[in-house]
């Protein structure tokens, strides 16, 4: 007796369709040296610049003005210093990276991101693949795909008819297949998603540490002012 054809189509593996370069993970490894290289050298340069104030010169001042003056202008070019290094710093913090600051994102993230955003939508299949054409499609794509490979094993472990289990194994393959391209593609979305992030917070420290070293020359020429009459 022959057996009832199969009325579910064959599985394909998805073709791979414009294949994304990405240095992600290399960039935010550049990004954050660079953060700790600003710490270093604006540290050096704070010290530099607050140890050459003549300090001894505060106990010259006698006046209440200048010598709250003097304080004022030290007080703020310390807090020039840790201003910068505070806020670079904060480029060093792990970040966890989901799709949602994609899909959701902050208004923060939205800036941030949103050069990014302007690439997933001008290019898709470049990000995507054949998985859809949006981060929600793309991870909905690594579910489906995950569940197909995981009832294929479980139906192959029962069957004993030689046919059927070679079907089978090549159903099964084509979905593993299938899963390992829309993990993969899931996963450079979120390292480019993860060093976009690094890159905003760079940028913001790069403000902070401008706004600290105005504040570390402005502290040291009161202080100056005011020890020197």
């Amino acid at each position: 007796m022959s057996t009832p054809p199969d009325p579910q189509p064959p599985l394909q593996a998805q073709a791979e369709e414009s294949p994304l370069v990405s240095a992600a993970q290399t960039a935010v490894t550049d990004m954050r040296t660079t953060a700790r290289w600003t710490i270093a050298a604006f540290a050096a340069v704070g010290g530099v610049m607050l140890g050459g104030l003549p300090l001894a010169g505060i106990g010259e001042v006698h006046d209440g003005g200048d010598l709250a003056l003097a304080t004022a202008g030290l007080a703020l070019a310390v807090l020039g210093v840790a201003w910068a290094i505070w806020h670079t710093g904060e480029a060093l913090t792990p970040r966890l990276t989901t799709l949602r600051v994609l899909t959701d994102p902050t208004p923060r993230e939205r800036r941030a991101l949103s050069d990014l955003h302007t690439e997933l939508a001008a290019s898709p299949r470049a990000f995507y693949g054949s998985f859809g054409s949006t981060p929600a499609e793309l991870d909905r794509a690594c579910r489906l795909h995950g569940r197909v490979a995981a009832n294929l094993e479980a139906l192959l472990v029962h069957e004993s008819d030689p046919r059927r289990r070679a079907e089978g194994s090549h159903r099964l393959a084509l979905a593993r297949a299938n899963a390992d391209q829309a993990l993969r593609r899931r996963r450079d979305l979120l390292e480019l998603a993860h060093a976009w992030q690094v890159r905003g917070a760079l940028r913001r420290a790069r403000l902070h540490t401008v706004a600290g070293a105005f504040a570390v020359v402005a502290g040291a020429v009161v202080f100056l002012l005011a020890t020197t009459g």
